[in-house]
């Protein structure tokens, strides 16, 4: 069960770093004009990043600006969802829908919630339990095969059947929250 965290909506990701080759692991697809890096470094982690081709640093280099980063890891057979940053020159794009969407359909990944969410979070994903092509549900625990569907609140999902998040920052429990793409 995700527990609530703060998160400062401030970040400044700056750009990325100069080199030679492309360094950024391989391009999956372009968002709203964003290029969507990803790099797998081992079988169990994936990192993202999301660069803007448009802003480079100094105006002249090969150092795009990061507008959000993103790192998966390997539970189970599906990817958590460790951390998301968002560059506050991109926030209120709907950029991370966008880009799991994306992962979710390109790279046929099941993706997990994580296991502390802001209210940024948790507004994502409801936002992705609302679109056609994703299929959102959720599992009393790991171990579990019962599962339920969620329904799409004003900001968070919600279950009749299951307790999806805790009423304060230490209500942490055993439900997963979970989401592929069917389209």
């Amino acid at each position: 069960m995700p527990i609530l965290i703060d998160m400062d909506k401030g970040n400044d990701l700056g750009y990325m770093i100069d080199s030679e080759e492309e360094p950024w692991g391989k391009l999956i697809g372009t968002r709203r004009g964003l290029q969507i890096w990803v790099n797998k470094y081992n079988a169990d982690s994936i990192y993202v990043n999301v660069l803007d081709p448009a802003k480079l640093w100094r105006g002249k280099s090969n150092r795009p600006k990061i507008a959000m980063e993103l790192d998966l890891s390997r539970d189970g057979k599906a990817w958590h969802v460790d951390i998301v940053r968002t560059d506050r020159r991109y926030t209120g794009r709907n950029l991370a829908v966008r880009v799991y969407v994306l992962l979710m359909k390109k790279l046929s990944l099941q993706m997990k919630a994580g296991t502390s969410q802001s209210i940024g979070g948790r507004k994502l994903w409801n936002r992705l339990n609302r679109h056609r092509d994703i299929l959102v549900y959720a599992r009393p625990n790991e171990k579990s095969t019962k599962i339920t569907l969620v329904k799409s609140g004003k900001q968070q999902l919600s279950s009749s059947t299951i307790e999806l998040y805790g009423n304060d920052k230490s209500a942490a429990g055993d439900a997963e929250i979970l989401a592929y793409a069917i389209g």
